[in-house]
């Protein structure tokens, strides 16, 4: 079982309930859409896998993802909602998140879309119909992404058309708008690098305003582990820091 890292264990909220049908008001401004993979297939094992075998990136991945699910929970001012892939494999995925968070029933949702663009717009625009004024997605490949970067993203959104958190190898880990556009991802090149540029001048083509957040490192590939090895030296990540220590495999 994996183990949940100490500066989270009892503090983050265990999340109740919700209402997903079209009508009504939800009580946060704020609808979050933490994009979830199933361990042995989400991004950063996939990028680890090679060096590292499939066990160890698999492991490495999901402590990753469990991370950054346990600071978006302790969000003020947002619902956190899990959008898994495979679809096939929501149940599994469901009871490993609720065996480490407790309840989140009907939180849950699948990611639907053949690019990453289009799964990005499909839970931006659920969001919206269920009735968030806020629409951010998440990725979990940032896994020491400050909480006060999330926190501004939510906050900023008050006011502004959008926000961006771009990360240092040209992509983002957080989007978040007010109001979805298919357009807005168009002709992006995912996983060239270009991503930020390309789907800042969409935005900027559509005449919407978008603030930056500060930059932040994501895992795109070993060459970003001595940056994280940084940041888990000096933070209670108890489990992602024993897989990093982990010897190399024969």
């Amino acid at each position: 079982m994996l183990e949940f890292p100490h500066e989270f264990a009892r503090s983050t909220p265990a999340a109740g309930p919700l209402n997903l049908g079209l009508a009504g008001t939800p009580a946060a401004p704020a609808g979050l859409a933490l994009f979830l993979s199933a361990p042995e297939s989400g991004p950063v094992a996939a990028r680890l896998s090679a060096a590292w075998g499939p066990d160890r990136a698999a492991r490495f991945g999901w402590e990753c993802a469990l991370l950054v699910m346990a600071k978006a929970l302790r969000l003020k001012g947002a619902d956190v909602f899990v959008f898994v892939t495979p679809a096939e494999r929501q149940a599994e995925i469901e009871s490993q998140v609720m065996t480490r968070f407790g309840r989140f029933e009907g939180r849950f949702l699948a990611q639907r879309g053949n690019t990453p663009g289009e799964r990005v717009n499909h839970a931006l625009e659920r969001l919206r119909v269920m009735g968030y004024d806020r629409q951010l997605v998440l990725g979990t490949d940032s896994p020491t992404i400050p909480l006060e970067y999330l926190q501004r993203a939510v906050d900023e959104l008050a006011d502004a058309d959008g926000v961006i958190g771009p990360t240092w190898a040209g992509g983002y880990y957080l989007i978040g708008i007010r109001r979805p556009d298919v357009r807005i991802f168009r002709d992006v090149r995912w996983g060239s690098g270009l991503e930020l540029e390309q789907t800042w001048g969409n935005l900027a083509g559509l005449g919407l305003t978008f603030r930056m957040l500060p930059r932040w490192q994501n895992v795109d590939s070993e060459d970003d582990l001595p940056f994280l090895e940084g940041q888990v030296r000096h933070a209670d990540y108890r489990r992602l820091r024993a897989i990093l220590d982990e010897p190399a495999a024969p």
